[in-house]
């Protein structure tokens, strides 16, 4: 497996991403732009159903799931760029492998709520897996940005 990610990091991106002060600000750049966008949608609409702005109903924020995935999309990319420039060190990294884990589980939450305010909006489990999913989501960015002080180059 490990000869796998250095093949990622020895690859054409990885070299340029790593070798490049452009291609890293680049792909940092597109990170944070692509960040913002789904994590704000996340946001908006979590908060919404914990009872911020109760003049605008929930299910109006729904039309910006396009813009959520847009950003996803965006940071999956710019992420896929930034992992190849150090692919071997970053698989073993723990920071990485819980920015990840709750990468995942801050989707998985966000179609939980969804699913549960779509059956019945007044449920405390709404509520609790809004909170999961900001904290899942949250937690993604902060451990993000940690893995420049926790990295073991």
């Amino acid at each position: 497996m490990f000869d796998l990610f250095l093949a990622v990091e020895n690859s054409a991106l990885g070299i340029y991403i790593r070798e490049s002060a452009w291609g890293f600000a680049m792909a940092l750049a597109l990170h944070a732009i692509g960040m913002a966008t789904s994590v704000g949608v996340v946001l908006l609409i979590n908060f919404r159903i914990l009872g911020v702005v109760k003049q605008v109903p929930v299910m109006a924020h729904t039309a910006l799931f396009g813009t959520a995935w847009l950003g996803f999309v965006i940071n999956f990319l710019s992420g896929v760029a930034l992992y190849s420039s150090h692919a071997s060190k970053y698989s073993y990294e723990w920071i990485f492998i819980l920015k990840l884990s709750l990468l995942a589980l801050g989707g998985l939450f966000m179609k939980f709520t969804m699913d549960a305010y779509r059956s019945k909006p007044e449920q405390f489990k709404v509520k609790a897996f809004s909170v999961i999913c900001i904290s899942c989501w949250l937690g993604a960015v902060i451990t993000g940005r940690l893995m420049a002080y926790f990295y073991s180059a």
